[in-house]
């Protein structure tokens, strides 16, 4: 909404008219494609339109306009499109054109008037717009004010110009404009812009008052002081950095409290604290609540997933449906403001407790908060992602200024790889083409020929098979084709979509049109580190864009910020995620030792079991059982076994509940799709001195492998079956592929570095606290190898190699150590 910089305020013409003359619906086809203006084309054209003007048309004029008020001065600045002076003869002229309507009757009071220009690029066909939409022409207004009260002119011209991307057809709006009754109905917008800028300094001013006197609320642990300067300096030179910081250290307190206090210093705008799984959100959120036991005051606000906040069973924004949607933009600006005033902790629940007042939309009061919010606790995509970020939360002019504090930063890398890669399937344009083609022959047009274009493709790929029945081929060549066919549908489909709210087959439609403008958006911007397939199944053609190395796309977003922390206890190797996260540019990374007592832990290798295809079966799997009553035997208590897929895990589980281990614990089993109750009820079961062993069956790189924690006596111990290794699949096997064409190790990368990491999450279950005592069994011979061992952590570089034969003894020598504490 605004920038704030030396006492000063600052705010563009358009963000002032869009947040306070917004009104209306939300509606699913508004604001479904990027702004056209912003859009190659668009901004081709608006170009084009003002070169065709005449020698004494000035474009792109810029405005600026300032108010110094008590605490702070208020600048408002924008750029008219045109600005050109018109005789009567000129204007009487332009009134008479047939792609001219006069909104207002012109006067005659001067021999020429000054023209303000607004140009707006739109996908609708102009022959359909009546009048200028108000939000164009309060804009153009601003810019009429601004200029006319600089030159002391009377009267003001304001014409908005609507011109269609595609066809280039225009449609003209004129106003002409008194400077009196434009000057009144100015600053009234200058007067409610003033009342929210009073509040930012306010809430601005106590925020970096409490701050300055928080003082750290713990007693630091081992390590704990080094990592908080790490982050303290790494900040204050705008400089990204790598923490790998080991389990049990306090991440989330060591890597907020320093940023705060650089807010509070008032060196920094926001901090989003971006977190992969709810809990870890939990986290930050419990943080934040303890420092304002303190004094801290500060504005928090949890962005939810629309489909977790959304009062409808399922998310259709539509008026008609929704009557949160209908009439949204109305009250949204007295919602916004009187929880702003009257909340500091801005949770889920706030949110919904406040739409359900104002009876606004709570997502997207979440993101209305979030703008003026001093720490924003969100997943990655709100900040990563292009199609789900908004540009007015991390804003381009003061992005600058936001820290980026991105906890379990392992988990960034896969979720980048799908935020930016795409697919298209042929079959979606033949389903659609359906619907359309008793309703819109324009746009039926517009189908036909982008699956033309994917018939072309199909062909290709049969041609350049390898092999008889290969059906997934590389593509490099015909996928240009696409682009100005999807680029051509998009538009029109937006618009159908918002002027047919009722049409029967609209979430078809609209998941249809989602998915094609997601291709569309990352096809125009992909750059290096793709690789294309194209894939014939059955009928169905497959088009994929696939972002092997997101670095060159994770790094726009990290040049717009002050800094970004990457942390994790599990960014091993290094060298991998710096590449593949940061892209090596200059990027600081630093290993913090564990705080820990490594005495109180007992790590063992078991050498006589593997998880290898090759020898999966009963043989094995009952050696797993084995271990794991040894494991009970020798210390009763509860633990967690993690296997490589449900596959295993049900077969293995079945063997226990049929032998002797079934009698003594209880063996629980993580299911495929647990809700989050489930999930919950899972982990209440693991309590302190339990009258009875608990097992819990899970599968390695699940929500159980991370983000938990179960201190004390809560968990004993964790056994890990196998290395971790993915899969084999295409992408897997397109991730070696890229990688090996470029000289690196397209195994490690594809399989052995994601595998390890799935492990040492795992393993990072036990020992939480300096008072935890535990044990870690790694069940797989290839542990033993080389190039696994130089993967393991620091603290790790004594462990026991140890078969059934020995494996008790060492439990028992460990736990006797231990015998008068758990």
């Amino acid at each position: 909404m605004l920038t704030y910089l030396n006492n000063t305020i600052k705010t563009s013409v358009r963000k002032l008219v869009e947040f306070l003359l917004r009104s209306g619906d939300i509606t699913t086809g508004s604001g479904l494609i990027a702004d056209p203006e912003a859009m190659q084309e668009g901004s081709r054209l608006h170009k084009k339109i003002q070169r065709a003007q005449r020698a004494t048309y000035q474009s792109e004029v810029s405005l600026k306009m300032c108010w110094n008020q008590d605490r702070y001065d208020l600048i408002l600045e924008g750029r008219a499109d045109g600005i050109d002076r018109i005789s009567l003869e000129e204007e009487n002229e332009m009134m008479l054109q047939e792609d001219t309507v006069v909104q207002d009757e012109i006067t005659k009071d001067a021999e020429s008037l000054i023209l303000i220009d607004e140009i707006k690029c739109v996908y609708r066909d102009v022959k359909n717009i009546e009048e200028a939409e108000e939000l164009h022409l309060a804009q153009a207004k601003c810019y009429a004010y601004m200029y006319g009260k600089d030159k002391e002119i009377s009267e003001i011209l304001v014409r908005i110009t609507y011109c269609n991307i595609e066809t280039e057809a225009k449609k003209y709006f004129v106003v002409c404009y008194d400077m009196n009754q434009l000057e009144e109905w100015f600053l009234g917008l200058i007067d409610q812009y003033t009342m929210w800028a009073n509040y930012y300094i306010e809430a601005r001013t106590a925020r970096n008052q409490s701050i300055s006197n928080m003082s750290f609320p713990f007693i630091y642990r081992k390590g704990q002081k080094s990592m908080i300067a790490m982050v303290y300096r790494g900040v204050k030179e705008k400089k990204h950095i790598f923490l790998q910081a080991p389990t049990g250290i306090g991440k989330t307190i060591s890597t907020l409290y320093p940023v705060l206090k650089i807010l509070g210093e008032g060196e920094a705008e926001k901090i989003f604290y971006l977190t992969a799984k709810t809990i870890t959100r939990t986290v930050a959120e419990d943080t934040i609540h303890l420092l304002r036991q303190q004094g801290m005051h500060l504005k928090a606000v949890t962005i939810t997933a629309k489909e977790k906040i959304c009062i409808l069973e399922k998310v259709e924004c539509n008026p008609l449906i929704c009557e949160r949607a209908r009439g949204h933009y109305d009250r949204i600006n007295q919602a916004l403001y009187s929880l702003l005033t009257e909340q500091e902790n801005i949770d889920r629940n706030t949110i919904l407790e406040y739409s359900e007042r104002f009876h606004v939309c709570p997502y997207e009061l979440s993101f209305e908060a979030a703008e003026w919010a001093d720490v924003i606790i969100c997943d990655y995509n709100y900040v990563f992602d292009p199609h789900v970020n908004r540009k007015s939360l991390f804003g381009e002019k003061n992005g600058k200024q936001n820290i980026l504090l991105i906890d379990e930063a392992h988990n960034l890398l896969d979720r980048a790889r799908d935020m930016y890669s795409a697919i298209l399937n042929k079959n979606d344009f033949l389903v659609v083409k359906k619907i359309f083609k008793e309703k819109s022959k324009y746009i039926l047009k517009k189908l036909q020929n982008c699956n033309s274009e994917m018939l072309k493709l199909r062909h290709l790929i049969k041609d350049n098979a390898t092999l008889p029945n290969s059906t997934c081929v590389e593509l490099t060549e015909g996928i240009d084709g696409l682009y100005y066919p999807l680029f051509r549908l998009l538009g029109p489909l937006e618009e159908y979509l918002k002027d047919h709210p009722e049409m029967p087959e609209r979430e078809e439609v609209v998941e249809f049109y989602f998915h094609v403008r997601h291709f569309f958006m990352i096809m125009d911007s992909m750059e290096d580190g793709y690789l294309i397939y194209g894939e014939n199944a059955g009928k169905d053609t497959k088009i994929r864009l696939f972002c092997v190395d997101p670095s060159s796309r994770l790094e726009e977003y990290l040049e717009r910020s002050r800094a970004g922390i990457f942390f994790s206890a599990t960014l091993l190797p290094i060298p991998y995620y710096k590449q593949l996260l940061g892209g090596n540019h200059g990027i600081d990374a630093f290993s913090i030792p564990s705080p820990f007592d490594t005495e109180r832990r007992l790590l063992a290798i078991a050498g006589d079991v593997t998880s290898r295809y090759s020898r999966r079966g009963e043989r094995e799997y009952r050696k797993m059982v084995r271990y794991l009553e040894q494991t009970v035997e020798e210390k009763t208590g509860n633990y967690m076994i993690f296997f490589p897929s449900y596959d295993m895990l049900n077969e293995v589980y079945e063997l226990a509940m049929e032998g002797t281990l079934s009698l003594v614990c209880e063996i629980m089993r993580q299911e495929p799709s647990m809700g989050e109750r489930e999930r919950e009820h899972f982990l209440e079961r693991f309590q302190e001195n339990a009258n009875r062993p608990l097992i819990g069956f899970c599968v390695l790189g699940s929500i159980f492998s991370e983000g938990i924690d179960l201190t004390g006596s809560r968990l004993l111990g964790v056994l890990i079956v196998g290395n971790g290794l993915p899969q084999i699949c295409n992408e897997r096997e397109m991730i070696r592929t890229y990688f090996d064409r470029r000289g690196k190790k397209g195994y490690d990368y594809a399989y052995r570095y994601p595998g390890m990491n799935k492990v040492l999450q795992a393993a990072g279950r036990v020992i939480r606290t300096a008072q935890d005592i535990g044990i870690i069994l790694l069940m797989d011979d290839r542990f033993l190898q080389r190039e696994n061992q130089v993967l393991l952590p620091e603290e790790w570089d004594s462990f026991y190699e140890v078969n059934l034969q020995n494996y008790g003894q060492a439990l028992h020598h460990f736990w006797e150590n231990y015998k008068d504490e758990i």
